[in-house]
């Protein structure tokens, strides 16, 4: 049986940089790898028109952001520019039209896009996010580079 510890400083190291835990840097680089698995997920069940409206640069399947917060978390939506977020929401949930006098006609049913990617991506995004953060910790331990 060993009386001695081998590589004292280096072992104490280690454990130092293990107990300092997984800061908001590595948690936004594990969360932007789930939300970049998230987002390819979605790309292809967004509904997309084969014209621009009025105004419009680009369609709503190419305004997908993601919004990183400085605690490490990443927010996967559309953006702001020309009410695509709004537009997204429609696209999504349906609506019922109504023409200026207030008349409505039938309802419009949604894509329901964002929950088909959440229920598709959910292990995808999470084996994602366990990778980054086990690469994390391994260059905390020392095994990475």
């Amino acid at each position: 049986m060993a009386s001695k510890i081998g590589n004292e400083e280096s072992f104490d190291m280690i454990l130092d940089n293990l107990a300092k835990g997984i800061g908001p840097a590595e948690k936004l680089a594990a969360n932007l790898a789930g939300a970049e698995i998230f987002i390819q997920t979605m790309k292809p069940k967004i509904p997309e028109s084969d014209h621009l409206r009025k105004g419009e640069k680009r369609h709503l399947r190419d305004s997908l952001v993601k919004d990183e917060k400085e605690n490490g978390a990443v927010v996967v939506g559309f953006t702001a520019d020309e009410n695509k977020g709004y537009i997204g929401r429609f696209q999504n949930d349906g609506w019922t039209p109504k023409d200026k006098a207030g008349k409505t006609y039938p309802r419009v049913s949604g894509a329901h896009f964002w929950e088909a990617t959440q229920r598709e991506a959910k292990g995808k995004v999470q084996a994602a996010v366990a990778a980054a953060l086990k690469a994390e910790l391994a260059k905390k331990a020392g095994g990475g580079k």
